[in-house]
């Protein structure tokens, strides 16, 4: 494939990612985020993020498939989902935010391309198009709002449970 192509398909495929809806028909912000985007493969099974590690980019799933997992208290692994490209999906976005420890481990179920953005490049690309930083950082926000949001609903469920079998 040539060089032009890939940067089309590149291209096309930020445009359907939920994080860049407000940029998306800006031709300017979206080629200043094409020029700040890397691109990464990885093989069947490979450990993309490791939980536990800390991390600095976000990707993007272009071609392939990816599986989170999250180990429970007894060391285990267990599934949350798994992700396709044609799921137009993305993961590690708060490492474009904090510096803090991943909270899960991604894996690639199948060969697989990623869309990578650094949290430096990230940063720099808000320092010159403000606008373009700001509309991604509060996508990124309302995410995390929904997750917080969701996640206090499944503590008041478990909490719920746990007085249910307590009092029967």
């Amino acid at each position: 494939m040539k060089a032009g192509q890939e940067q089309e398909q590149i291209l096309g495929r930020l445009r359907q990612i939920k994080l860049f809806d407000e940029i998306k028909n800006h031709d300017e912000f979206m080629n200043a985020l094409l020029k700040i985007c890397k691109m990464r493969h990885s093989k069947a099974r490979e450990i993309i993020i490791q939980e536990g590690e800390t991390g600095s980019e976000m990707f993007i799933v272009h071609k392939g498939g990816v599986e989170i997992l999250k180990r429970t208290r007894a060391g285990d692994n267990y599934t949350v989902i798994k992700l396709k490209a044609e799921q137009n999906v993305f993961f590690g976005e708060l490492g474009l935010i904090d510096d803090d420890k991943r909270s899960a481990t991604v894996t690639a179920t199948e060969d697989s391309d990623f869309i990578v953005i650094s949290k430096d490049d990230f940063i720099k690309l808000g320092d010159t198009l403000p606008f373009a930083g700001l509309v991604v950082t509060r996508a990124i926000s309302i995410i995390l709002a929904g997750r917080l949001r969701k996640t206090t609903t499944d503590m008041l469920t478990i909490f719920d449970a746990l007085v249910n079998e307590i009092s029967t």
